[in-house]
Order: C-alpha cells, then structure tokens, then sequence
C-alpha cells in the first residue's frame, strides 16, 4: 500500500521534523522529496 502526503512547511528542517513523527506514527520509513510548483 502506498500514499502520499504533502505538508507546507517553512524549511527543510520543520519538513524532516514532522516526517520524523510520522514515521514513529506509521512504524515505516518515509521519503522527503520536494515539491516544485510552477506558475
């Protein structure tokens, strides 16, 4: 099984930070990739 979860965050470290938890949540590893929004 497989998701997606995006987040805003301010930097990268509030990012890991929140994925860190997650992962404790979820029991799993979790990938950190950025989003690139173009106009």
């Amino acid at each position: 099984m497989a998701g997606l979860w995006i987040i805003d965050a301010p930097d990268l470290d509030v990012a890991l930070a929140l994925m860190a938890e997650g992962s404790k949540a979820c029991n799993r590893r979790l990938e950190v990739r950025p989003l690139v929004v173009r106009a």
